[in-house]
């Protein structure tokens, strides 16, 4: 499972120097993220808290639920950073389901590998943390009842993939359930992101959410 993206390189004609320099300019790209979500880890909850007002934690048990999960289920959460969506996902599955939240940033696995620890709750052990990439996902087809990913999705170098691995391990029938930020379309909502709290955040950009919930049906 590793955690830089590696591409391969088909050579043929001459395609193959731009195709390379597209393949490590993602490779760099995604390495500068992993890099960068690990140095933010210890303060990571609290950025989420300053970028939504603090509305992340109920937009975070919307989407849960949003997610179909039930009771024994096996479930990922992708992208899962310090784990907030898999916890919530262990409540909803039980102690007889399966929670799996996968990261690229071993940083933020090793903090919610240590908010698990200090929870008491029996469900809470159900979690498994993996240190892995989202676009190429370790597990097989159609093995999960339900997949979560929550602030992750723009942060991927390649989407489209990213989309198509989850179709793949997810089952049929069963529910993506995307959750992110994203620039408001409203003149209002966007002065405030940009006069008010661009300031505080520096280069960070502000945005605002966007919900997104896929069913695969074939």
């Amino acid at each position: 499972m590793a955690s830089s993206l590696h591409f391969p390189v088909l050579c043929l004609h001459g395609g193959c120097l731009n195709r390379d320099r597209r393949t490590r300019g993602a490779t760099r790209c995604s390495s500068e993220r992993q890099a960068l979500f690990g140095r933010i880890a210890p303060v990571y909850d609290n950025l989420n808290d300053l970028l939504s007002l603090g509305q992340h934690r109920i937009w975070k048990r919307m989407a849960v639920s949003w997610s179909g999960a039930k009771m024994g289920d096996c479930v990922l959460d992708l992208c899962c950073g310090s784990g907030d969506l898999a916890f919530l996902l262990s409540e909803i599955v039980g102690p007889h389901g399966r929670v799996t939240g996968l990261d690229f940033s071993k940083e933020q696995l090793s903090v919610a590998s240590s908010r698990q620890r200090s929870r008491a709750k029996a469900c809470y052990k159900n979690i498994e943390w993996v240190e892995g990439n989202a676009l190429e996902l370790p597990f097989p087809g159609s093995y999960f009842d339900a997949i979560t990913i929550g602030y992750g999705l723009r942060n991927v170098v390649d989407k489209p993939k990213a989309m198509r691995e989850m179709c793949r391990v997810v089952k049929r029938g069963c529910r993506i359930c995307v959750l992110d930020f994203n620039k408001s379309t409203q003149p209002s909502t966007t002065s405030f992101q940009f006069s008010r709290l661009m300031p505080m955040l520096w280069a960070v950009k502000c945005l605002l959410l966007v919900k997104c919930c896929y069913t695969r049906n074939g």
